[in-house]
């Protein structure tokens, strides 16, 4: 194997472990960061207001969305395109459930008034977010997407020998 390719494929995992460290912290804060408050529930931590409130920065940023696309790109092998899916996978499990969360407690404000004595959240701004969060849901598709293109991408430069120009779809 040679070194570039040895480093490639370092980097990829690197990549790859970077997004699966976000996406787990923001499990984390999300579900398990509960704090002492009987008003810290997974709907307002979800909503990000008050306790803990940074699951959903932590969540939707580039990181977790980026990396695995571009471990992909790097093609060591089967074994970083099927990881990188995996990533993709817990992401957007991750992702759509916390932004539902989110957009069921913006939505309710019975509860939001009985718990926390005032509506912080309202319907519009719980449409604003689930919006947003929807826009970094669908840029995780796309990435899902890039992986599985490269495949074909690397399937096509694998049949090729030197000088060959790939065949035109």
């Amino acid at each position: 194997m040679p070194p570039t390719h040895r480093a490639r494929a370092a980097l990829a995992v690197v990549l790859l472990a970077c997004a699966a460290v976000f996406i787990a912290v923001a499990l984390s804060q999300w579900i398990v960061g509960a704090g002492v408050d009987p008003r810290d529930d997974y709907g307002s931590r979800a909503a990000g207001i008050g306790f803990a409130d940074t699951a959903r920065q932590t969540l939707f940023s580039i990181v977790p969305v980026a990396a695995p696309a571009l471990a992909a790109r790097l093609r060591p092998g089967r074994v970083i395109r099927r990881s990188a899916q995996i990533v993709y996978g817990c992401y957007l499990v991750t992702g759509v459930l916390l932004a539902l969360s989110a957009a069921m407690y913006g939505y309710d404000d019975a509860t939001q008034l009985a718990h926390q004595g005032a509506v912080w959240i309202d319907a519009r701004a719980a449409t604003e977010r689930l919006l947003l969060d929807g826009v970094w849901l669908v840029l995780a598709v796309v990435g899902v997407l890039f992986v599985r293109w490269s495949r074909s991408q690397e399937q096509y430069s694998i049949l090729l020998k030197d000088g060959q120009t790939p065949p035109r779809e």
